[in-house]
């Protein structure tokens, strides 16, 4: 499970209630806090979590998606609980701010150069996985991932 989805759904369990369910990093832990920390899952180790004793005043029916949640994110091996980095691919320098990019069309998988946004019909945003899968079946025409190549614009995390 990845973090931004363990967040996701932490955050459905707080519609419609009114206990606000959130997650926060802190001191090496991934914490599932209401007013207090409830659960808190280990950042160096598989498998672990700890409930905190003042967890039985939420209600029993939330309390036990939450421990199903921190149970399931805490047995998600370390490296696969990141959410990866979303990048655009500038491929050429444009005037007055249009610079072009690599796109994809979603509907036959070609891939071209456009100064488009992304939208419905064409993906200019990647992940590191989806892009490598693309490099590796154009390595003449598309850089190896490196993030410190300037090809590379990552996009802020809301």
């Amino acid at each position: 499970m990845k973090f931004k989805e363990l967040e996701s759904r932490v955050a459905t369990l707080s519609l419609g209630t009114e206990n606000n369910y959130r997650v926060e990093h802190y001191a090496g832990q991934t914490v599932i806090v209401n007013s207090f920390a409830l659960y808190q899952i280990n950042e160096n180790t598989v498998g672990s979590f700890r409930e905190a004793n003042d967890v039985v005043i939420i209600p029993e029916r939330d309390r036990l998606a939450l421990q199903k949640l921190a149970y399931k994110y805490s047995r998600t091996p370390l490296d696969e609980r990141r959410d990866e980095p979303k990048f655009r691919v500038r491929m050429l320098p444009g005037e007055n701010g249009f610079d072009t990019y690599l796109n994809k069309d979603r509907s036959n998988k070609d891939i071209f150069l456009s100064e488009r946004e992304e939208d419905d019909d064409n993906q200019t945003i990647f992940t590191k996985s989806e892009y490598d899968k693309l490099q590796q079946k154009y390595p003449e025409w598309l850089p190896e991932f490196d993030e410190k190549d300037p090809h590379f614009e990552f996009l802020e995390e809301k």
